[in-house]
């Protein structure tokens, strides 16, 4: 969130000692058991900085508890208080008796100004992660931000201590773009449900509709390298593709062809765009791609028949996954991506559906639909796009709308049931199945 890191100051690294120290999670093994972590609260000079302290925290404590691969100790069980901690520093015998092996500790204190709001005052926050059995300091940060972004300190922290405990990038400062479904009663009193586009935090925090409902809108997809969302509208009746600037708040239709205009994706680079249109005259669906720069269109696609849909690139930007029936049923080919190249990837039985390439390239997220079930899938793919045995993740009435998160190592999707449709989290082992709550019935 630009803003947001316009305000937020890095300060260079405390003490950075034995890094790899921590790094016991195998986290490619959804059996692996949790990593044993203290977190003790951000400790302070007033009852202010105590506040402070005491929610970052929480959001860190939360965080990590999410992600399935962490074991958080209850505070009842420490040997060594945090008022001891703070004066003297970890008495590491005491945590080894805990079976403690990664300990949280730190500070949080307000800046004297006289800046008359305190959540425009500004905030220093100091934390430090040691690992227990080296008795030695793994990493310690200072952060400086106005108070009323102390949420993002705690998702950045959340994000340093997630990559020292597993060598990989935290996900926990991402955002998620999603429908919001609200029953309103409109002017003779019937009952009706609109459909808004939404943008939250990966913890649920922070949720706001950024349009009002008179349009139906669906399948919202974030840029990679912009605040900028990518989604499809129903305004006047006409499905349009439409890009959304979160920065100045102006939207674009980029998508007004004839016929329909829908599954928008960025690039990589966040300079292309894929879609579906059907506005050819053969009328049928078919991937194109829109250089946002210079409006040109490329027709990718040129089946006789069939409809090929829902496009996503490799995060190298060379090859796209795709949805097509030419095969007589939904199934999952790739091609280059200049629409040369084009391979069939799956194979089982069922029907594919909504193919999401991984930030890391390695796999594919897909839906598939067998024996009246619809599950959450991967599958691996290595760099020349062979692909090896599909697993199966999730199993539901209807699960959709796969999306990874920056990391590689989370899919978010829409369940629902024969109540309602809610946003769920997997890992990519099949582990660690939650809800990611949202205020309305959300896909």
């Amino acid at each position: 969130m630009k803003i947001i890191k316009a305000l937020l100051v890095l300060s260079t690294v405390l003490v950075t000692t034995q890094a790899n120290a921590l790094v016991r999670i195998k986290i490619d093994e959804g059996n692996s058991e949790p990593l044993p972590l203290a977190i003790t609260n951000l400790q302070g000079n007033t009852n202010i900085d105590e506040k402070l302290g005491a929610n970052i925290t929480k959001v860190v404590e939360d965080n990590l508890r999410s992600s399935g691969l962490f074991n958080i100790i209850d505070r009842n069980a420490f040997l060594q208080t945090e008022e001891s901690l703070r004066l003297n520093g970890p008495n590491f015998e005491d945590w080894k008796r805990l079976n403690v092996e990664g300990l949280f500790t730190g500070t949080s204190q307000l800046q004297n100004d006289d800046t008359a709001d305190a959540l425009d005052k500004k905030a220093v926050i100091e934390y430090r992660l040691f690992d227990v059995y080296s008795d030695q300091q793994t990493v310690g940060k200072k952060y400086t931000a106005k108070v009323k972004f102390w949420r993002h300190i705690a998702n950045r922290i959340s994000d340093d201590i997630y990559t020292a405990l597993t060598g990989e990038k935290g996900y926990f400062t991402s955002r998620i773009a999603y429908i919001g479904e609200n029953k309103i009663t409109d002017k003779r009193g019937r009952q009706r449900t609109i459909k808004q586009l939404c943008v939250m935090n990966q913890d649920s925090s922070s949720q706001q509709c950024l349009t009002d409902g008179r349009s139906i809108v669906l399948t919202p997809r974030f840029s990679p390298v912009e605040q900028k969302i990518a989604y499809l509208s129903y305004a006047n009746g006409r499905p349009r593709v439409y890009i959304l600037d979160l920065t100045t708040g102006q939207q674009e239709v980029v998508g007004a062809y004839k016929g329909l205009n829908a599954a928008p994706r960025f690039s990589p680079d966040g300079k292309k765009l894929l879609m579906t249109l059907t506005k050819d005259e053969e009328g049928n669906s078919e991937i194109y791609q829109l250089d946002l720069d210079s409006k040109k269109l490329k027709r990718l696609t040129f089946s006789s028949s069939s409809i090929d849909t829902s496009p996503s690139y490799s995060p190298d930007g060379k090859r796209i996954v795709f949805n097509s029936d030419r095969a007589g049923r939904p199934v999952l080919y790739t091609m280059d991506s200049d629409g040369n190249n084009i391979k069939r990837l799956t194979y089982g039985a069922g029907q594919y559906y909504a193919p999401v390439w991984s930030p890391r390239g390695d796999m594919i997220a897909f839906v598939k639909q067998i024996y009246g079930k619809f599950h959450i899938g991967v599958i691996d793919i290595d760099e020349d796009g062979r692909a090896s045995e599909e697993r199966l993740l999730t199993e539901g009435f209807l699960d959709e709308s796969p999306s990874w998160s920056p990391n590689g190592r989370v899919i978010i999707f829409a369940r629902q049931t024969k109540k309602d449709t809610k946003i769920y989290a997997i890992d990519l082992t099949g582990y660690n199945l939650r809800e990611v709550p949202t205020t309305t019935n959300a896909s």
